[in-house]
């Protein structure tokens, strides 16, 4: 191999094959890149998104059931506070019934 009046050593030619097998295999890489972004992304983002729905309802579901817990707890604490409340102002000398 000649270039511009110079011959290459066998290092020098042996290190430019190898970079145009890097090269090769550089632009097959960027070859299948592309062809995966345009056969399969769009299926891969449908599929995204749809677990990304599904994750949202699963989400609002179980802060739905959390606060529907807590209200509960808040709702027998009232209702306890209320009883005790109840029975301490409504004290009487009669005997309970039986």
């Amino acid at each position: 191999m000649a270039q511009s009046g110079q011959h290459l050593t066998d290092r020098e030619a042996a290190l430019l094959t190898e970079y145009e097998l890097i090269r090769n295999e550089v632009k097959k890489m960027g070859s299948l890149i592309t062809e995966i972004n345009e056969e399969e992304l769009d299926a891969l983002t449908q599929s995204m998104r749809s677990v990304e729905q599904k994750l949202a309802l699963v989400y609002t579901v179980f802060r739905s059931s959390i606060y529907s817990h807590l209200n509960q707890q808040d709702m027998a604490n009232q209702a306890n506070d209320a009883a005790s409340v109840y029975s301490e102002q409504f004290q009487t000398n009669c005997p309970p019934f039986d």
